[in-house]
C-alpha cells in the first residue's frame, strides 16, 4: 500500500476497534454524556444515525472519531463537518457549495492535503454523449427503474417510452471544479467520503475524476432522475448480486409511483458485455446518505435552505434578522468567494 493510500484510508490501529460491537459500545458510551446546547442541537442524533447507516469499516472510523473528541464542542464540530462536508454537498447535487466546517481531528486535514498533492484533473464533459450511449446500450435502452423504453431508439409497439438520461450515482459535480477554492472543497468532500466509505478509495483509484464512468451511471427517465438525485428513493442491496430493494422516502413524489416496480425489486442487467453494471459500492453510498438524510431530519432542512436561497442563487435575508446566513452559505456558491 502506498503512503497516499494510507493517508486516505487509515487502517484501524491496534488500539482501535476490531468489531462492530466494540465500536458501537464505545460510541454509545461517549455520546451518552453529551449535553445539548439547546432544543435544536441534534448532534447526538446525527452521529448515531450516521453510525447506523455507514458500512462496517466506516462505522469503526466514525466511532474512533467520536471517541477521539475531547469535549462536547468537538463532537458538535465533528457532526458539523459531516453535515456540511458530506450530506449537504451530495444533496445539493454535488455542487461545490458549502463552507465545510473543520473536523476536530488532524487526520482529516492530512487526507485533504494528500488529495490536493495528487493534483488530480477535473472530470470532463467531453465524453458525456459517448458515456450516455454506452449506458443506454448496457441497460437495453430502458430505464433501469421503470423499464420505460428510450424514445430515441426502436422499441416494441404499444410499450411506453420516454427520454432517458444517463444518471450519475455519485454526482458528476463531485469530480468537477474550475478554481483552487473549488478543488479545495472537492478534496474536503472526498476526504469525508473516503473516511466513512473506505472501500471507495480503491474502487475510484483515489481520483474524483473517475466519477465520470459507466459503472457510476444508470439509464433513467427524467422524473425518476430528479427523485434519485434528491435522495427521495434509493436502491438497497439484497443477498443476490445486482438485485436491489427500492426504498422510497417520505418526500418521494407520489405522482411517479406508477413508474416503480410493483414488487419493489430492481434487477440490473447488462446487455453489453463490454460495459460494467453500476458499482454496488456507489449505490451503497447513495442509499446510506439517503437513509441518513431522512432518518436524521436533515433532508427537509437542507431542501428548505435550497428553496430559501431561491432560483437566482441570491441570498434573501429576513427583515427580522432571523436568517441563518451560515446555513444559507452552506448551500450556495457564495461561500467560496469569502
Amino acid at each position: 500500500m502506498s503512503q497516499s493510500d494510507e493517508s486516505l484510508n487509515p487502517a484501524v490501529s491496534s488500539d482501535g476497534f476490531s468489531t462492530f460491537a466494540e465500536a458501537k459500545f464505545s460510541l454509545d458510551a461517549t455520546l451518552s454524556s453529551y449535553q445539548e446546547l439547546n432544543a435544536d442541537d441534534d448532534t447526538k442524533k446525527l452521529l448515531e444515525t450516521c453510525f447506523k447507516y455507514f458500512p462496517p469499516d466506516g462505522q469503526v472510523n466514525l466511532s474512533e472519531d467520536v471517541c477521539g473528541c475531547r469535549n462536547d464542542n468537538e463532537l458538535r464540530q465533528l457532526a458539523a463537518c459531516i453535515d456540511t462536508g458530506l450530506l449537504r454537498p451530495l444533496l445539493s447535487k454535488g455542487g461545490k457549495t458549502a463552507a465545510i466546517r473543520t473536523s476536530p481531528h488532524s487526520g482529516f486535514h492530512d487526507s485533504v492535503e494528500n488529495l490536493l498533492s495528487l493534483d488530480f484533473p477535473p472530470a470532463s464533459r467531453n465524453n458525456q454523449e459517448r458515456l450516455r450511449r454506452n449506458c443506454l446500450k448496457r441497460d437495453g435502452y430502458r430505464c433501469a427503474i421503470s423499464k420505460t423504453w428510450s424514445s430515441g431508439h426502436d422499441f416494441p409497439s404499444g410499450e411506453s417510452s420516454g427520454i432517458l438520461q444517463a444518471v450519475h450515482i455519485i454526482p458528476f459535480a463531485l469530480g468537477s471544479f474550475t478554481s483552487d477554492d473549488e478543488r479545495q472543497h472537492t478534496s474536503e468532500v472526498w476526504a469525508n467520503i473516503f473516511r466513512y466509505f473506505p472501500a471507495l478509495s480503491a474502487t475510484l483509484n483515489i481520483s474524483p475524476e473517475d466519477v465520470n464512468r459507466e459503472d457510476n451511471m444508470m439509464a433513467m427517465i427524467n422524473p425518476l432522475h430528479e427523485e434519485f438525485g434528491q435522495f427521495h428513493f434509493a436502491l438497497e442491496a439484497t443477498q443476490t448480486p445486482n438485485r436491489y430493494r427500492l426504498k422510497r422516502f417520505p418526500r418521494f413524489g407520489s405522482v411517479y409511483t406508477f413508474m416503480l416496480p410493483h414488487d419493489g425489486i430492481v434487477t440490473l442487467t447488462s446487455y453489453d458485455p463490454n460495459c460494467h453494471l453500476p458499482e454496488p459500492r456507489y449505490l451503497q453510498l447513495h442509499a446510506a446518505i439517503g437513509n441518513i438524510l431522512h432518518a436524521s431530519g436533515r433532508a427537509e432542512k437542507i431542501e428548505e435552505l435550497i428553496r430559501d436561497l431561491g432560483e437566482t442563487g441570491s441570498l434573501t435575508l429576513s427583515k427580522d434578522g432571523s436568517t441563518n446566513v451560515g446555513d444559507l452559505l452552506s448551500v450556495s456558491r457564495l461561500s467560496l468567494l469569502a
